[in-house]
């Protein structure tokens, strides 16, 4: 799309400093209506995921914008016909999406295997039991992937697992997109120097900014985090969402 962003979305937006916008408080969270199925571990998890991605992307950008709670249309035949990113971040390098973990005091590791697909575990501190969890950076990179083919192929998206909370030990070879805090400011600085080198990711002005979220708020459209915990629980019953074509031709970032 081409034109500028003319009103405000009704997604909660966090914006940062520079460029004539106001400077807001950097810890505070972004202000919605919760559910009560969203007033959870996980919740918590990402509030403070967003301060943590404020304290270290605020010093390299000189705007940024964090939409929580992003929800998007699936393709035809997926399983579940929406999918939601935690966080997705809006910055002059582009799209930062994020999957956030509420993992606490836990050893994270994972079994792989030449046959089969990686299995992730997690097992608490002081406890020889660990439990199986979902991989989250093949759940990420999939809708990560979606969301690439319904936008402009010349806006930069790119995705990482964050474990926010203390005390969480990465063990053994993990992917790179798995990410801790004190990963953030060197992904920051990388995000940064990629948009200066980058020939076929060109850094975005303010106007380009604000046609990507209003890009992002369209692909939304009145999808809410209720509906995608609806379809995630009745996959079997659901219609699909309605499917949103690739988005055509270029974004005319600059």
């Amino acid at each position: 799309m081409t034109t500028a962003l003319h009103k405000v979305p009704t997604r909660p937006v966090l914006t940062l400093a520079g460029h004539g916008h106001k400077k807001p408080d950097a810890v505070a969270p972004t202000h919605r209506i919760c559910s009560p199925e969203s007033e959870s571990a996980s919740s918590t998890a990402t509030t403070l995921a967003i301060q943590q991605l404020a304290a270290a992307f605020q010093p390299a950008f000189g705007r940024m914008h964090v939409l929580r709670d992003l929800v998007i249309p699936m393709y035809e035949g997926s399983a579940v016909p929406t999918a939601r990113f935690d966080v997705a971040l809006v910055c002059e390098a582009g799209v930062y999406l994020f999957e956030v973990k509420g993992w606490r005091n836990a050893v994270v590791y994972r079994k792989t295997s030449a046959h089969t697909v990686p299995r992730w575990f997690l097992r608490q501190h002081g406890h020889s039991l660990a439990r199986e969890v979902k991989d989250p950076a093949w759940q990420c990179g999939r809708k990560t992937t979606h969301l690439r083919s319904l936008v402009p192929s010349d806006l930069r998206v790119q995705y990482f697992v964050l474990l926010p909370f203390d005390g969480v030990e990465l063990e053994g070879v993990m992917p790179s997109v798995v990410i801790t805090p004190q990963d953030l400011p060197y992904i920051a600085r990388v995000a940064r120097n990629n948009g200066r080198t980058e020939q076929g990711y060109p850094m975005l002005d303010n106007a380009a900014i604000d046609r990507t979220l209003q890009l992002l708020t369209d692909l939304q459209g009145d999808l809410t985090v209720d509906d995608h915990m609806r379809n995630c629980r009745d996959r079997n019953t659901h219609a699909p969402a309605p499917v949103r074509q690739a988005h055509p031709g270029s974004l005319k970032l600059q």
